[in-house]
């Protein structure tokens, strides 16, 4: 757990400092006390709680370790797709990046489990599990490939838009063609209620709802807010079918450039993050649902969402099987709240 980091970090540098008269040469590469300055990719809009979030903590993080760390944030996708950065990182041509846990599926397909369907009953379990030894088994996984975990940053739960109907059953699903993000656990999962799902980049998003190369798609709010969807979509059904984490991760050689205290620093600033982005998720909801009604959409929150959960079970044993195996899925059944 981050606190137990913090705490252990913290001895670190006192024993530190106590056997070594005061000096700290930091993580054992950067010797020469220079300050490190980590090139941060995302792919959230601005004005979002998440991207705020991310903003203020480097504005923190440079502050109180008084320049010896820093960022240099590209969001909105500038530095290329989540996919991209993700290959940038493992390359050393980025430093850092807030992917959604889910893309992590193009390097280890088990990061595919943020896909399942209904995966936490509520909101606190969600959390609770991403505080507790489920965020911890992730954060293991990422590790193995060169990235430190530093922060899951709340994106929240997915919403369905459509131009045909509101959503409120799974039958309503048959025949409907909804843009997804590329991941074959989505795609399996709509299929089980009847959907006809279309794998399409967030990019050409927008232009295929407003020519109707698709009729629905699924979003966060703040991200249907954002992108304007409003604008080509007639339809906003409250389905919370997936819950989105973002991972906010480090790669691990250029972590270890950074001093054990300020280690702890940004460590004690990501939590502190990571509970302003929820509680700022949490406010914004009624004002996302206001600005979406004033511009036009109808908004349905009558969704049988048991039923759509129990359309959509399938996926997990066939997933837990070929996937995700018993060890994950136990730490996943231990946390969901179901």
């Amino acid at each position: 757990m981050k606190k137990f980091a913090v705490v252990l970090l913290c001895l670190v540098l006192a024993l530190g400092l106590f056997g070594c008269g005061g000096t700290n040469n930091g993580g054992g590469e950067n010797t020469e006390n220079e300050p490190v300055v980590i090139t941060l990719g995302h792919a959230l809009s601005d004005g979002t709680p998440a991207s705020d979030g991310i903003n203020d903590f480097a504005a923190r993080v440079e502050e109180e370790t008084e320049g010896r760390v820093s960022f240099d944030i590209y969001p909105n996708s500038q530095l290329g797709s989540e996919t991209e950065m993700i290959e940038q990182m493992q390359l050393g041509q980025l430093d850092a990046g807030a992917i959604m846990v889910g893309t992590f599926q193009t390097i280890d397909q088990r990061f595919a489990v943020e896909d399942l369907p209904y995966a936490w009953n509520g909101i606190e379990a969600a959390r609770a599990a991403y505080d507790g030894q489920w965020g911890d088994f992730l954060a293991g996984l990422i590790s193995e490939q060169g990235m430190t975990e530093i922060a899951y940053v709340e994106w929240g739960f997915r919403h369905m838009t459509s131009n045909i109907k509101p959503i409120k059953e799974p039958e309503d699903m048959k025949g409907l063609n909804i843009r997804i993000s590329p991941a074959a656990l989505r795609e399996d999962a709509f299929k089980q209620v009847g959907a006809i799902p279309t794998q399409m980049s967030f990019s050409e998003l927008y232009s295929a709802l407003q020519t109707g190369v698709v009729d629905a798609q699924e979003n966060p709010l703040p991200t249907i807010v954002a992108a304007g969807f409003a604008e080509v979509q007639k339809y906003l059904s409250l389905t919370g079918h997936f819950y989105n984490t973002v991972m906010f991760v480090v790669n691990t050689d250029v972590w270890n450039k950074i001093s054990p205290e300020d280690q702890a620093i940004i460590l004690a600033a990501a939590e502190d993050m990571e509970k302003e982005v929820r509680v700022n998720n949490d406010a914004s909801v009624e004002s996302n649902l206001q600005a979406l009604r004033d511009a036009g959409m109808e908004i349905n929150d009558d969704v049988d969402t048991a039923a759509f959960r129990e359309a959509m079970l399938p996926v997990y044993d066939k997933w837990e099987e070929e996937v995700f195996g018993t060890e994950m899925m136990d730490i996943y059944r231990a946390a969901c709240g179901w």
